[in-house]
């Protein structure tokens, strides 16, 4: 149970503190162009044990880290005066403690799932049930630039095994063809919803002369009808990601893609992210998730999923600047899990 604390329990301690994170470079997609991630970490305390949670700022969602921080605020006297023993109880006194704001909320879940399974002794990947010895390769995120900076990115990693180039600029066809010519080693796409239905079909010939693996979200979000049309035409799998915004998109989403990029940030956190992959595989979805923009602590927690995907994107921390722990890591695309519990995060401040 996850209820009021008697005497004799200990007081959950709860530390919210703002993090910038300055990129290696400036990654840019069709929405916007970021050189700093702005980050919200949460820490709880509980009987010596501590566990970590984050969410970044999100403009595209209208989520400031300003306003994590204020939500956190205004809920500590309520989250503090509870005593952690079940996360998805937290997780369902996480709304009227927060208020409407999923970011800070998932921020907060997953710092208690952390907790929970290091008072478990356990990472939360084995107290699921899964196992970690078959889990899907990490791309490696290209974001949309010239010609000239996309091969002294390459330079950093130039034998991943699989990497992932954000679409929707002006020269689509000269980045495929410039990261085509630097590997042969196959890439996935996504476009930020930064098509229309006919810039789609006339890119389809193009991404299949290139081996693209998938496509992630082509057109704008509510264009459903598009979508249909698309799907029709397309034999590389599309996957939806603005388009999916609530649980109850997924049916819709399972009538115009193949499958769907679930974000924890997005949705709240662990708890709702876990009935979410569950109803999704039942719809026969894939699951992709991922981090672009976020750091060990974000990284980790998605790590812990990575048995449940088809498809992963676990890299942001090699897109930053700053170390801000240790936890899950990847080798060349494959994902490395620390000894640690929980969700396997240590962090270098406190």
């Amino acid at each position: 149970m996850f209820g009021l604390l008697s005497k004799k329990r200990i007081k959950m301690k709860l530390r919210a503190i703002r993090v910038d994170l300055p990129l290696k470079h400036v990654f840019t997609s069709s929405r916007n162009s970021v050189s700093v991630v702005r980050t919200v970490v949460v820490e709880l305390e509980q009987d010596g044990l501590r566990g970590y949670g984050e969410a970044y700022e999100d403009a595209y969602y209208n989520v400031a880290a300003e306003s994590m921080m204020d939500a956190i605020e205004r809920g500590r006297e309520a989250i503090e005066r509870y005593a952690l023993a079940d996360p998805v109880a937290f997780w369902r006194h996480l709304e009227p403690a927060l208020g409407r704001n999923p970011f800070a909320r998932s921020a907060m879940d997953v710092a208690a799932y952390d907790l929970w399974g290091k008072m478990k002794n356990r990472p939360l990947w084995r107290i699921w049930g899964t196992s970690n010895d078959s889990v899907p390769i990490s791309s490696h995120s290209i974001g949309i630039d010239s010609v000239e900076q996309i091969n002294e990115k390459f330079k950093e990693y130039p034998d991943w095994p699989l990497y992932r180039l954000k679409l929707g600029g002006r020269h689509d066809e000269e980045m495929l063809r410039a990261v085509r010519n630097l590997t042969v080693s196959p890439f996935r796409v996504d476009v930020n919803g930064a098509w229309t239905l006919e810039t789609a079909l006339e890119m389809l010939p193009l991404l299949r002369e290139m081996n693209v693996e998938t496509i992630e979200q082509p057109l704008p979000y509510g264009d459903w009808d598009g979508m249909k049309a698309l799907r029709k035409q397309c034999d590389i799998p599309l996957i939806a990601d603005e388009s999916l915004r609530t649980e109850d998109d997924l049916e819709k989403c399972a009538e115009c893609f193949d499958g769907v990029n679930i974000k924890l940030a997005k949705f709240g956190g662990i708890t709702p992210v876990r009935r979410l992959i569950g109803r999704a595989k039942e719809l026969g979805l894939k699951i992709m998730m991922g981090n672009t923009v976020e750091s060990t602590i974000g990284a980790s927690a998605t790590g812990q999923f990575a048995p449940q995907l088809d498809y992963l994107y676990s890299d942001g921390p090699l897109l930053i600047e700053k170390k801000v722990g240790y936890g899950v890591k990847l080798d060349r695309g494959r994902l490395v899990y620390p000894e640690e519990c929980g969700t396997g995060v240590r962090v270098y401040f406190r």
